[in-house]
């Protein structure tokens, strides 16, 4: 086991949950928009589920300061990280981060993984399935279509997709042992996984 997968696998308060909703290996899908024209690839009830009871929990308590995610395929020992990404408790602009706000009723942002487009589950859409939008698909999100994808149209996963995410108290540590802030503790996670899976990672740039 390798030092990130020991250390995700001790994180106090972990919680792994598969992020599409499936029929084996095929993603289910719906529409979305006003006009049901933007097909976009189902999350899972239990990835809903997870995110909701964290995040509620998390906001209960004045030392959460947020999320840290791995988005990875394989399981336990053999999970392999291929995205890392935080979402904090606080906005650039406001107390609360829209991500998190009212998330029963957040699906467009929902924590970082909404349905909407400047979100996960909204831009990995736009790259498998190419609706109209304000903007072409983004090239981030072309890479993580091929690199979890086997075919876009039916979407058909080369393998089960989890996240792990990993609640944020004020006396949260990284991998290196040290007390770190939420960002501080993406980085760190992003430059551990690209050392020990430097194929299969897509973040880009530590982002």
């Amino acid at each position: 086991m390798t030092k990130l997968q020991s250390w995700l696998t001790a994180f106090p308060g972990a919680r792994s949950v598969p992020l599409f909703e499936t029929d084996g290996l095929t993603v289910r899908t719906h529409l979305r928009g006003r006009a049901k024209d933007r097909r976009v690839p189902t999350r899972s009830p239990d990835f809903d589920a997870a995110v909701i009871q964290l995040v509620e929990a998390g906001l209960a308590r004045e030392d959460w300061t947020g999320l840290v995610y791995v988005m990875g395929t394989g399981e336990g020992g053999a999970f392999t990280p291929r995205y890392v990404g935080k979402t904090e408790r606080r906005g650039t602009r406001h107390d609360l981060s829209r991500n998190m706000a009212n998330i029963r009723h957040n699906p467009e942002r929902f924590a970082r993984w909404g349905y909407g487009l400047d979100y996960h589950v909204g831009d990995l859409s736009h790259a498998l399935f190419g609706f109209s939008a304000y903007r072409p698909p983004q090239g981030k999100y072309r890479r993580w279509a091929e690199a979890l994808f086997l075919t876009f149209d039916p979407p058909v996963l080369r393998e089960p997709v989890h996240v792990l995410w990993l609640p944020w108290f004020g006396d949260s540590r990284g991998p290196s042992g040290l007390g770190v802030t939420v960002a501080a503790a993406e980085k760190e996670v992003i430059a551990l996984a690209s050392v020990e899976h430097p194929e299969a990672l897509l973040n880009v740039d530590g982002r």
